[in-house]
């Protein structure tokens, strides 16, 4: 994407970047069951209404409604929402699905117990996602902030070691991003856990998975993601692709 973020518009279907990678979306593995129940059981306490911010697919979204929470997705990539749409149909799941971007949510008043935005900070404008959630997200309620690392095995290092070789760009450290947003969405953060999953996929999902990654597969021409492919098949390693989840929960101050 060659403008800034902020000057893109979500109707530029062209210039928003996750709407090239939504028919290679699925080939991530689902998010871990643990952390799953963990987000369910935040909202509960005081209502089962559920903000999926960035929702892609449907990896939050999906398995929070099958939950029974009530669930709206926000989603700024038209295709991307679209598949989500399509699956929560084919399971008859009551969930609400708005083309929509964190910095602008289409909500009069606050009416979510639970935000969620689940590998999704680093492509946010911090300072005006959090005053849209300051806005939307009812007193005692929490915002989760779920980020997303390579676990510190051997074959996601070799694949980290490849991606790092091959794309010029990386993504943003979210530890500021995480602090200002928290901060001005007048939240207060608590301690953070930690989740860890491992799927063993073939290579041809390996490769699928990393055309998912922004930096990766949208930004690489086809010679240059063709060498990664050599790279990537040339590793000895099973190819078990772990994740390490850092689930950071924000309590809505009761303040005005």
């Amino acid at each position: 994407m060659g403008r800034k973020r902020r000057q893109v518009q979500i109707t530029d279907a062209t210039a928003w970047v996750f709407n090239r990678m939504a028919d290679v979306y699925d080939a991530r593995p689902p998010y871990p069951n643990e952390l799953l129940e963990a987000l369910a059981s935040l909202a509960e306490p005081i209502g089962k209404r559920v903000l999926d911010i960035g929702a892609g697919i449907g990896h939050v979204a999906l398995p929070l409604a099958r939950r029974g929470m009530a669930v709206t997705a926000v989603e700024p990539a038209q295709a991307m929402l679209e598949r989500l749409l399509h699956a929560a149909a084919r399971e008859g799941l009551a969930l609400r699905a708005l083309h929509a971007s964190a910095e602008a949510l289409p909500f009069d008043a606050p009416g979510f117990e639970l935000v969620v935005i689940a590998d999704a900070l680093h492509f946010i404008d911090a300072e005006l996602a959090a005053a849209e959630i300051r806005r939307v997200l009812v007193p005692g309620g929490t915002l989760a902030i779920v980020t997303c690392d390579y676990a510190e095995t051997p074959f996601m290092r070799a694949v980290r070691a490849i991606v790092e070789s091959a794309a010029d760009r990386r993504p943003r450290n979210t530890g500021q991003a995480l602090r200002h947003l928290t901060s001005l969405a007048r939240t207060r953060l608590g301690p953070p856990s930690h989740f860890v999953d491992a799927t063993l996929v073939d290579r041809t999902t390996l490769e699928r998975i990393l055309r998912s990654v922004s930096f990766v597969g949208p930004a690489l021409n086809p010679a240059r993601f063709g060498k990664l492919r050599e790279l990537l098949h040339a590793l000895p390693d099973p190819p078990v692709w772990s994740r390490t989840f850092t689930l950071h929960c924000a309590r809505r101050l009761s303040l005005p």
